[in-house]
């Protein structure tokens, strides 16, 4: 497990993120004796690698994580990374720190070829027109490996001996020991003016953010950053730009979708330091992190970023201020509800620390809102209506309660993105009079007979609670018969008294373009999951609550594009899960059944398998191929 602390680390946040990534599942708890206990309980048995990476305070260890993390002689291990010397000292002062070298020139040699020809094979030499340049400019990042990468993502988009030569000529520049800003500096520069924008956006988010793709590029559509192209959608095109940065090493990628496309990134702490300069010198966006920094107070950018104690600084929002970011708010929720900020386009609220209900109040005088997100909370829609901001594209709900939500909120044409949580009330369903041609994902939304507006552009839908047969054989198939771009379904029938085999949509089978299929629900104990069930070119299924008699494995195992498999919570009635043979593809695996103790796969089954996560207490039987997964 690997961790990335930053300086504005909270233990509290710290302990739970352990737990989580260790149970699949965040902590209800915020107590930090109890995190502590729950952690040691969990690793207690286990045998662990932890590695906290970017570590700033040196007592981390002696007053949190020694409790934590128990040594039980098992050759457990904890790899701690940090800048400060005296960080290494206090938390092992016996053990002599491991102090990483600057690159030979070699190895700078190879990092740069590596990352400027990323379409080498290995062991494939440099051509030789290139090797004497190669080394020059290698020379010129001293040995710095995120210099000689960035350096290396320029050269990537260059194509010819010409152009890295003149690559070389910009970098005559003195040695005062700034080779690393200069680089990142000649890269910003080397950008078109529409990706430099993107690549500023990324000040936006806290250090050590992981940042969802997904609503990152949202939130670039929303700012109108992308240039427009033929049979391409907005979002296309920003997914694109965020590939741009990765291929010149500007952002990191965390983690792909089973698709390939980017699931979360990342960015370097100088990088970010960095476009944070570059923002404010741009007056692009201001960044407030510490309540005694008074620089930037005037209200004179466009966009505004609060990243520790949002309440403290609402007052330096000022009248131009296009998008706000309001991060770790502890108090009270300072919602944007003055005439001054009537230009908000951008509105993301994030990492709340609310209890009870928040009452939305003044957000509908928001008249040119584009994109609005807010992070864990109940929220009580009952002052205000939502179907006055006509210029919403994005509505972010995903991890909140919505109360008294208006249904003129569904006569917004401009929507693309609407996600809700699973409890969003029975009775705020879609009109089937909305016309909502331009959105793209609709999650979770309750399901009824009447909820059959016009979705002619959906790719990804969520739906709940389908409790009438008649759905079942005639309004499901209405609606996903006009989804012609539909790659993914979301379907629960968890509070349905309806079984799965009879909620599930007959007609799937059918659907060439559906790639990713979750099902939460609970399957009559006499079904056997058959392979035909299923579209032909998923690569992607959940399975939640399944409660199946039989064993699904042998069945799932003839799904021939299958990349990711997730069975959650129950999935299977018995005690053992056997993978026979098949799942020719398979990448990714992930196993939470409680019920379950044994789960074995068969020699020269799964040869592909990369990623592999199991929760609780159930025994892996793996073949010799697969053993380092699980080891």
């Amino acid at each position: 497990m690997m961790l990335s602390v930053s300086q504005q680390f909270s233990p509290t946040d710290l302990l739970r993120k352990m737990l989580t990534k260790l149970k699949g599942s965040e902590p209800i708890t915020r107590d930090i004796g109890d995190l502590i206990s729950e952690l040691n309980s969990l690793l207690s048995s286990e045998r662990y690698l932890i590695i906290l990476d970017d570590v700033w305070v040196a007592d981390l260890w002696n007053q949190y994580l020694k409790y934590a993390l128990p040594d039980v002689g098992n050759k457990s291990r904890v790899l701690m990374t940090s800048r400060l010397i005296e960080v290494a000292q206090s938390a092992d002062p016996i053990m002599e720190p491991y102090e990483l070298k600057f690159l030979s020139e070699e190895d700078s040699r190879n990092l740069l070829i590596k990352k400027a020809l990323p379409y080498k094979k290995a062991g494939e030499k440099c051509p030789d027109d290139l090797y004497e340049l190669v080394a020059a400019l290698s020379m010129k990042c001293k040995g710095l490996p995120l210099a000689l990468i960035v350096l290396g993502g320029i050269l990537s988009t260059k194509d010819s001996y010409p152009a890295w030569e003149k690559v070389l000529r910009t970098m005559d520049w003195p040695s005062d020991g700034k080779d690393c800003i200069n680089v990142l500096a000649m890269s910003y520069e080397d950008m078109s003016y529409y990706l430099k924008a993107c690549f500023l956006y990324l000040a936006s988010f806290p250090e050590d953010s992981e940042i969802s793709a997904r609503c990152l590029i949202r939130m670039w559509v929303a700012e109108g950053f992308t240039p427009q192209q033929v049979r391409k959608t907005k979002e296309e095109i920003a997914e694109d730009c965020l590939e741009q940065l990765f291929q010149r090493s500007m952002v990191q990628v965390s983690s792909r979708h089973v698709d390939g496309s980017i699931k979360y990134c990342r960015v370097h702490d100088l990088l970010r330091d960095f476009a944070m300069y570059q923002a404010g010198k741009e007056t692009f966006l201001t960044v407030f992190t510490n309540p005694r920094d008074t620089n930037h107070r005037d209200g004179a950018t466009r966009r505004v970023s609060l990243q520790s104690c949002a309440h403290q600084f609402m007052e330096y929002v000022g009248p131009k201020t296009r998008s706000l970011f309001l991060f770790h708010l502890k108090s009270g929720l300072p919602l944007p509800k003055h005439p001054e900020f009537r230009l908000l386009r951008i509105l993301e609220i994030g990492n709340g620390g609310w209890h009870g209900v928040i009452k939305l109040r003044g957000i509908d005088s928001l008249i040119h809102l584009k994109y609005f997100g807010i992070s864990p909370s109940v929220i009580d829609m009952s002052e205000c209506s939502l179907g006055r901001l006509k210029n919403l594209e994005t509505l972010d709900f995903r991890n909140s309660e919505v109360l008294n939500l208006t249904t003129d909120f569904w006569t917004i044409i401009t929507l693309r993105h609407v996600l809700f949580a699973w409890f969003l009330p029975e009775e705020q369903e879609v009109p089937s009079t909305a016309d909502l041609r331009n959105l793209q994902t609709l999650e979770w939304i309750p399901f009824n007979n009447k909820t059959i507006p016009r979705l002619t552009n959906l790719r990804r839908l969520g739906l709940r609670n389908i409790s009438t047969e008649w759905d079942v054989d005639h309004a499901v198939p209405h609606l996903l018969g006009g989804l012609p771009s539909l790659i993914s379904l979301k379907i629960s029938s968890r509070k349905s008294n309806l079984p799965m085999e009879i909620v599930y949509p007959r007609a799937l089978p059918n659907y060439q373009n559906l790639q990713i299929l979750d099902l939460t629900g609970k399957w009559s104990e006499s079904v056997t999951l058959k392979a035909s069930l299923f579209p032909p070119h998923l690569i992607k299924l959940s399975l939640w609550s399944s409660k199946l008699g039989q064993d699904p494995m042998p069945e799932l195992g003839k799904l021939n594009n299958l990349k990711k498999l997730v069975l959650f919570d129950d999935v299977y009635d018995g005690k053992q899960m056997i993978c026979p043979a098949g799942f020719p593809v398979l990448q990714s695996l992930i196993v939470r059944c409680y019920d379950v103790m044994v789960f074995t796969v068969a020699k020269g089954v799964m040869p592909k398998l990369k990623d592999l996560k199991k929760f609780g207490t159930i025994m892996l039987e793996m073949p010799p191929e697969l053993m380092h997964l699980i080891q």
